[in-house]
């Protein structure tokens, strides 16, 4: 007897049937899924409860008037999406295609350290189409763990002490300012003292760390903007208009013969790492070792 035949024995498993949980799933529930359709929600509601009946688990439950996701049908939506991600990946690389490998990354590591390394990433990788997608950090460690997406590079502080990583170096933070704003400055010191400054909405833990580190010393730096990422402050700074503190390896982007850096020691560096979803890389045939060599490749400080 062939050793999938138990699945089949009773009725109410397809592929349709998996493809509907996993967009009710997805979306976190049936009017979302449905987008409004009251036919299409109640065929979602029939073949969930079908799906209910084969596996013999709630796949979801009444809170309320809404309906959720149990942990069982959290579980279920994972091996559905890597299921679905396999069997994809398998038509698109018989059609001759490249299989994508997927990386998830905060906005400023995506600008500063994976895009300068894309070259040398796409040769450890091979023939395969590489898809970056900027994300918060939780976001990463969750669709890395759940298969969503292969790679994610991620502050290590982040990450539950379980999961294996591939640490990538320390990320210190420096000031950057245009050579114009530096002359009579002799420290970053003297310089947020007197030049115009940008810093990060309020809001982000760098943020925070750094009003606590003015609020300790005392400084109050002539603020003329406040933006939202690390690569909008970068922008203001390389358009000359202000200084502003950026992670060190924001320095790929400035002319070092127009602009001028200087670490800021009494912020502690943070540790990069890479993770990755041992699934997912060999659903995409990437060969033992890969991991490490993209660690060399993404080593930084």
């Amino acid at each position: 007897m062939n050793q999938f035949e138990q699945l089949f024995d009773i009725s109410g498993l397809s592929l349709d049937r998996l493809r509907s949980f996993l967009k009710v799933a997805e979306a976190g529930n049936l009017a979302a899924a449905a987008q409004g359709d009251l036919t299409r929600q109640s065929q979602y509601s029939r073949q969930i409860k079908e799906l209910e009946g084969f596996f013999g688990v709630a796949l979801t439950r009444r809170v309320g008037r809404r309906i959720e996701i149990t942990e069982e049908g959290r579980r279920l939506a994972m091996v559905v999406r890597r299921q679905f991600s396999e069997l994809d990946d398998f038509r698109e690389s018989m059609a001759g295609r490249c299989v994508r490998v997927s990386f998830g990354v905060q906005g400023s590591v995506l600008e500063w350290l994976l895009i300068p390394r894309l070259a040398e990433i796409s040769r450890v990788l091979g023939h395969t189409i590489i898809e970056a997608e900027q994300m918060r950090t939780m976001d990463v460690v969750r669709a890395v763990a759940d298969g969503r997406i292969d790679f994610g590079i991620v502050r290590e502080d982040a990450l539950p002490p379980e999961t294996k990583r591939q640490r990538l170096g320390s990320v210190g933070y420096a000031l950057f300012a245009a050579n114009v704003l530096w002359k009579g400055s002799s420290s970053a010191i003297d310089l947020l003292a007197n030049a115009p400054a940008a810093e990060l909405l309020p809001g982000g833990q760098f943020a925070q760390r750094w009003q606590q580190l003015l609020g300790q010393s005392k400084l109050r730096p002539k603020v003329v903007t406040r933006v939202s990422s690390f690569t909008d402050l970068a922008r203001v700074v390389l358009h000359g208009h202000a200084a502003a503190v950026l992670p060190e390896m924001a320095a790929v982007d400035f002319d070092q013969k127009k602009f001028k850096h200087e670490r800021i020691t009494a912020l502690k560096p943070r540790t990069l790492a890479l993770i990755s979803n041992a699934r997912s890389l060999d659903r995409v045939g990437i060969r033992k070792g890969t991991v490490e060599d993209l660690s060399q490749i993404l080593q930084h400080g």
